[in-house]
């Protein structure tokens, strides 16, 4: 998901080198965590909530903030 806001940022504002900040990630991950892990399981039986699945978010999270940041600083090298 955060790949996708990030693309669509860069078709906005027509600037590849944009990169999402750690704030950005933090409330992407805050967002689905509440939303999938706490809300849609006190509506819907189908939905169950797990704490490892938040922890997945979080992960996917990091790797994302951290592989943005190597590709930006690759970049910057050249």
């Amino acid at each position: 998901m955060a790949t996708l806001c990030l693309h669509g940022v860069w078709l906005i504002k027509k600037n590849n080198t944009i990169r999402l900040n750690i704030f950005t990630i933090l409330s992407l991950v805050v967002l689905f965590s509440v939303a999938f892990e706490y809300y849609l399981p006190q509506q819907s039986h189908r939905y169950t909530g797990d704490i490892w699945d938040v922890a997945c978010y979080f992960l996917g999270g990091v790797v994302f903030y951290l592989l943005q940041k190597l590709e930006y600083d690759l970049l910057s090298s050249r």
